[in-house]
C-alpha cells in the first residue's frame, strides 16, 4: 500500500539516499565546532540553568530543574525539526530539478537526525537518573511512547508547513512566530497540576500537551494524564498526520514548477 509516492519496496531502494542525507545533517551541524556532539547536551543544559534560575523563584516544586530539562529536550527536537523541515523542500529545489527521488526523504532525514540527537540527550539524562536511583523500567516504556507520538506529530505538521512553504514563502515566518507562543502553551516550564481548569481548553487543543506530560512521567514519575485531553490530543495528532500526507501527495508534483 502506498503512503506517499512510493511503496515499501521502492523505499528500500532509496534507503542509502535517505541515510546519506541524514548523515550529512548530523555532520554539518557540528562541523568545525570545538565541542562537537557535546552540544547535544550542553545547549539544553544551558537553557535549563538560565530558565531554571529565573522560574524556580516562582515554581516552588521539587526537582524543578529536572522537570524543566525533561521538557526542554523534546521541545528542542520539535522546534528545531519543524523550523528546518519547513524550508527543506525550498532549500533542495535545485536537487529536485536535477534528480528524481521521493522528495519526502529530504524532510525525513532532517527529522530523523534530530531524533538521534534527542535520544542521545535523553540517554544521558537517564544515566543521571540511574545514578541517583530515580529511574524505573515502566518509565523507559513511557519514554519510548513519548518519542513515537512526538515523531508522528512532527512529521505530520512538518509535511504541512514544508509543502505550503514551497508555494507560500510566508509559512516559515509564521512557524517562527507561532513557536514562541507554542512554547509557553506547552507543559515545559510547568505541568498540568499547576494549570487552572479555566485554561484547559488551550491544552486540549495543543497536541503536544499529553506528549510532554508523558515525558514528565518518564523522567520524574510526576505529571497528569487527563483522559479528555489525552484523547483529543491523540485525535488531533492523527488528523494532522493524515492531513500532512494528503497535502504533500496532492502538491509535491508541482514543486519543480513553483521552485
Amino acid at each position: 500500500m502506498k503512503i506517499f509516492d512510493v511503496n515499501s519496496l521502492e523505499l528500500k531502494k532509496y534507503f542509502d539516499f535517505f541515510w546519506a542525507f541524514t548523515e550529512k545533517e548530523i555532520k554539518v551541524r557540528y562541523k568545525r565546532a570545538i565541542f562537537g556532539f557535546l552540544w547535544v547536551i550542553l545547549n539544553p543544559l544551558l537553557q535549563m540553568v538560565v530558565i531554571g534560575i529565573i522560574f524556580s523563584v516562582f515554581m516552588k516544586v521539587p526537582d524543578y530543574f529536572l522537570l524543566l530539562f525533561s521538557g526542554l529536550l523534546p521541545w528542542g527536537f520539535f522546534s528545531l525539526s519543524l523550523s528546518k523541515a519547513t524550508s527543506s523542500f525550498v532549500n533542495e529545489g535545485a536537487l529536485f530539478k536535477k534528480c528524481t527521488f521521493p522528495k519526502e526523504l529530504v524532510l525525513f532525514s532532517i527529522i530523523f537526525s534530530d531524533v538521534v540527537h534527542m535520544i542521545v540527550s535523553m540517554m544521558l539524562l537517564f544515566l543521571f537518573l540511574i545514578f541517583t536511583g530515580k529511574l524505573y523500567f515502566p518509565q523507559i516504556l513511557l519514554f519510548i511512547l513519548g518519542i513515537i507520538w512526538l515523531l508522528i506529530f512532527t512529521i505530520g505538521f512538518s509535511l504541512i508547513t514544508a509543502t505550503l512553504q514551497v508555494r507560500y514563502r510566508d509559512i516559515s515566518f509564521f512557524v517562527k512566530s507561532i513557536l514562541v507562543f507554542w512554547f509557553y502553551a506547552t507543559p515545559i516550564l510547568y505541568d498540568l497540576t499547576m494549570i487552572p481548569k479555566s485554561l484547559y481548553v488551550v491544552f486540549l487543543l495543543n497536541p503536544l500537551t499529553t506528549i510532554f506530560e508523558i515525558f514528565h512521567l518518564a523522567v520524574l514519575n510526576r505529571g497528569v494524564i487527563v483522559g479528555e485531553i489525552f484523547f483529543v490530543n491523540l485525535l488531533l495528532t492523527i488528523l494532522i498526520f493524515i492531513l500532512g500526507v494528503m497535502i504533500f501527495r496532492k502538491e509535491n508534483k508541482y514543486f519543480v514548477d513553483w521552485l
